[in-house]
């Protein structure tokens, strides 16, 4: 099959046409997004209308010791309640809403393990998202099906699941999978109009008591503010998906200009998101980074053919045209708004760690750490694919450049541990790059 590639109007053309159409997905996904964002304002303060009523339902259903701690109870339940809604609501970070209830419901409550469950996006089996109290070997190992164990029956059953004692409830011992579950615990499935977001699991006071009513009542309440908050996030990931589906093909048609370089940008962002993961970075920054890795070249729309494609050396005129490449592409990404910081990692991805690199002269740690990521899979890319006046090299020649670039035109750091991502994983470099 005969590859197909593109000339410099042919690509401005498509790159014209995708920019039209990833700018009405925007419009029509800020849109959907402000109808959604209306919707859940509706429902938070509903919920927040309702908290009073809760309030009282609750005093009814459990027996008050004194007309003192009932009063001091409810004020803090109260203050709880509508701190943690104040504090996650605006939040678009999972991470960071996850951690907030864990820890927030973990010291209010004083109990020894509190786990929340979300469902992973691709499997849709329940995850630990965040947990205290639980061995992070547990954590990672963990993934339930809908209705397997405790927590999926749970999800299952759509309601709240208060167990005095494990040990003296023969079914729900029997279809335990989750070990940190045992003795006194309280399970809140976390729903958002009839859409099952997760559960929340409470395990054992450190007084040694019983969880009461009011326990159940105040993790309810948890429940229902996490709900929006989570549904929230959801609908902006989705919108986000779409964005970076547009962004990607973009970039396909900016690598398919080039017969060298068509698999470039997805190597690119590979290699950037195994380090990424190696890093431990959090969602947002693995996020921005993936983008600034797709469309780092993107500035290459505005370099000529006879230069791009050229076969031999470059002219000092030719390459000064090539370094415009980087500011370009952070000029194109920088209009639209969630690819800002995007478009300053793509402006710095040529930046030398010794401060000789463009188009900036920045140096070491002056370098955004996306930027220097990207720099590095950049380098054993163009190594280690075919280009007009060199094959490429193997694998084990290209790690020793990288070892020669340490501290002149790469991180050391980083290019240590992209070494040691290869050795862990060296499949990773088996893609099409022909």
């Amino acid at each position: 099959m005969n590859n197909i590639y593109f000339t410099l109007g042919q690509v401005i053309i498509i790159g014209i046409v995708s920019l039209f159409l990833l700018t009405i997905s925007i419009v029509i996904g800020i849109i959907a997004y402000q109808r959604r964002v209306k919707e859940l304002l509706y429902f938070q303060g509903k919920l927040l209308g309702q908290y009073k009523e809760l309030e009282s339902q609750t005093k009814k259903n459990y027996i008050p010791t004194t007309e003192f701690e009932d009063k001091v109870w409810h004020e803090a339940e109260t203050g709880f309640i509508f701190q943690l809604h104040e504090k996650i609501a605006g939040t678009l970070v999972k991470e960071s809403v996850v951690e907030d209830i864990i820890e927030g419901v973990h010291n209010f409550l004083n109990v020894k393990q509190t786990i929340l469950l979300l469902p992973d996006k691709n499997t849709n089996e329940l995850k630990i998202a965040s947990a205290i109290g639980v061995d992070k070997n547990i954590i990672e190992q963990i993934s339930l099906k809908n209705g397997e164990s405790i927590s999926g029956h749970i999800i299952s059953k759509g309601s709240v699941l208060e167990v005095e004692d494990l040990e003296k409830d023969d079914y729900l011992k029997k279809i335990n999978k989750e070990s940190y579950l045992s003795g006194n615990f309280i399970g809140i499935p976390i729903i958002f109009k009839n859409n099952i977001l997760g559960v929340l699991n409470v395990c054992n006071k450190k007084n040694a008591k019983l969880f009461s009513k009011r326990d159940v009542a105040l993790l309810t309440n948890v429940g229902k503010v996490a709900a929006v908050t989570l549904q929230n996030i959801s609908f902006y990931e989705e919108i986000n998906d779409n964005y970076l589906k547009t962004i990607a093909a973009l970039a396909s048609a900016i690598d398919a200009r080039d017969p060298y370089t068509k698999y470039h940008s997805e190597n690119v962002t590979r290699y950037s998101l195994a380090m990424a993961n190696q890093m431990q970075l959090n969602y947002h920054d693995k996020e921005v980074l993936i983008r600034a890795a797709l469309l780092h070249d993107i500035g290459k729309i505005g370099v000529r053919d006879n230069v791009l494609l050229k076969n031999g050396k470059l002219t000092d005129e030719e390459f000064a045209q090539i370094k415009t490449h980087s500011p370009k592409g952070e000029e194109i990404i920088k209009s639209l708004p969630f690819l800002k910081e995007t478009a300053v990692l793509i402006r710095h991805h040529h930046e030398r760690y010794d401060g000789k690199g463009y188009p900036d002269g920045i140096r070491a740690d002056t370098i955004e750490l996306g930027s220097r990521i990207i720099a590095v899979a950049d380098t054993f890319d163009a190594m280690t694919t075919d280009r007009p006046y060199r094959k490429r090299l193997s694998v084990e020649e290209a790690v020793k450049e990288l070892e020669r670039s340490k501290g002149t035109q790469l991180d050391p750091e980083i290019v240590t541990l992209f070494i040691k991502t290869l050795k862990e994983n060296p499949g990773i470099t088996q893609t099409q790059n022909t």
